[in-house]
């Protein structure tokens, strides 16, 4: 059976891009290094929500808050043609600064799947009578960086965001049914095919406290619309069976712009 694997050129640019991400935010981690009082020297004290006195949990006048996303996907544009809604989940980081209250530099993590399909095969060549279920998604992974700027106090504490990142397409066929007939599950997985562009756009929310300890709660509502350029992908019917044991691919290219509705938790750690 025909299958195109991903690219070189696709593996080198998301690692390129994943370590240039982590060198903007190591980089941003150490700026952020200061006085441990540098938040004595914040009128009205530090963080609303952490005692006076206390030090933060990141030391050296930073906070850590980390946690976590549901998101919904809505297609945009050209991209809206081709794919239904989409569903996923994103992990979130945000590094704060006690001189500085409303800002933060954020790092996302996520992942959306846009569609999926199911086939039955027979495991035998010699029979149907035992059947397996090959499925196959259809996904969206993602990494952004960028500033976020938030009213820090306040029952209700809305805020606006930036990042630049990549976008991540890939289409995986896994043996969902029966794969315990494989001498290993890494046997019935297979990437179809993929394409990795760069990404960027911007957010805006609420951030709802739901503790005031000194390691504080967050509920966050949050809209954020994210660009990708021309991409190639695959869609459901993409994926073609010759029934002779062989298949063929048609990608999908357009412009790729969705917007993700998220509700989250963040914790300071």
């Amino acid at each position: 059976m025909t299958r195109t694997r991903m690219p070189n050129r696709n593996r080198r640019a998301l690692g390129v891009g994943l370590v240039a991400l982590a060198a903007i935010g190591a980089l941003a981690a150490l700026g952020a290094l200061g006085p441990a009082d540098a938040a004595a020297q914040v009128p009205g004290g530090p963080f609303k929500g952490q005692p006076s006195g206390d030090p933060s949990s990141g030391g050296n006048g930073t906070q850590w808050d980390l946690g976590g996303t549901f998101s919904v996907m809505a297609p945009q544009g050209q991209f809206s043609s081709f794919v239904n809604d989409g569903f996923g989940a994103a992990l979130t980081a945000l590094l704060g600064f006690e001189d500085s209250p409303a800002f933060r530099v954020r790092f996302d993590a996520g992942y959306v799947n846009y569609g999926s399909e199911t086939l039955g095969v027979p495991v035998f060549s010699v029979t149907d009578r035992i059947l397996t279920d090959i499925v196959t998604r259809n996904n969206v992974g993602y990494v952004g960086l960028g500033p976020e700027i938030r009213l820090p106090y306040g029952p209700v504490q809305p805020y606006v965001n930036g990042f630049a990142g990549l976008g991540y397409f890939f289409t995986v066929s896994s043996v969902e049914r029966g794969w315990e007939l494989y001498e290993s599950p890494d046997y019935g997985t297979t990437v179809n095919f993929d394409d990795v562009r760069a990404a960027y756009g911007f957010g805006c929310g609420l951030a709802i406290p739901i503790s005031r300890s000194a390691k504080p709660g967050v509920l966050r509502l949050e809209v954020q619309y994210r660009r990708h350029g021309r991409t190639e992908y695959l869609v459901p019917g993409s994926i073609v069976e010759d029934g002779f044991g062989g298949s063929s691919f048609s990608p999908v290219a357009s412009d790729v712009d969705f917007v993700l509705f998220q509700l989250g938790l963040t914790f300071r750690v």
